[in-house]
């Protein structure tokens, strides 16, 4: 009869512990369940983050100034580019211009063996120049026409290594997941034993 009791005090308890354990499943199921609906749906489509690569930016930019910047959304610096290459090209055509006038002024000096010369040169008129003057004009004129198509020159090449270096800029990695340790280290040889500080880069 004791042995009887003692079964039935036995049943009685683990029905209990089973009850309450139970419970705990259901109200933590209703607590998750809770939790979901109260989280809202994101409203409208996600937008999709930037991919750029740093090779098409220069491509692009390579087939015509300023396609590159407009790739990597960098739109301020087209105009920039744009009128650097107008500037440029101006100074291209004024000097040219001045050029040819001393250097026909310089070939009629030279036809009709005269010591001076009435010669327009741009907008600008002188009765008399010599041929050294013609001379030295010549030379001032090619000079800032050649330095003008150089200035081309690098401003296109320019313009090729901005769209680059913008388009690794914004593909460069600026999270937390890169970070640099620095702890003891033992380096143990045949040698000695020495004891330093040794740097340790975790990727995650």
């Amino acid at each position: 009869m004791k042995y009887l009791l003692y079964f039935v005090l036995f049943l009685g308890l683990t029905q209990s512990a089973f009850a309450q354990k139970v419970d705990s499943l259901e109200i933590a199921k209703v607590g998750v369940d809770s939790l979901v609906k109260t989280i809202p749906a994101p409203k409208g489509k996600l937008k999709k983050p930037l991919n750029i690569v740093p090779r098409y930016a220069t491509y692009k930019s390579l087939a015509l100034p300023g396609l590159g910047q407009a790739y990597v959304r960098q739109y301020w610096t087209i105009p920039i580019i744009y009128a650097g290459f107008g500037g440029l090209a101006y100074a291209i055509h004024w000097n040219q211009i001045r050029y040819k006038d001393a250097i026909g002024g310089w070939q009629t000096l030279i036809n009709e063996k005269a010591t001076t010369v009435p010669v327009q040169i741009g907008n600008t008129y002188y009765p008399a120049l010599t041929e050294n003057q013609l001379r030295q004009a010549t030379a001032q004129y090619r000079r800032q026409r050649d330095l003008s198509i150089i200035g081309c020159v690098v401003l296109y090449a320019f313009q090729l290594v901005e769209a680059n270096v913008s388009a690794h800029l914004k593909t460069f990695d600026n999270t937390d997941d890169i970070s640099l340790k620095f702890k003891p280290g033992v380096r143990t040889d045949y040698a000695s034993t020495p004891i330093g500080i040794t740097a340790v880069y975790t990727f995650k």
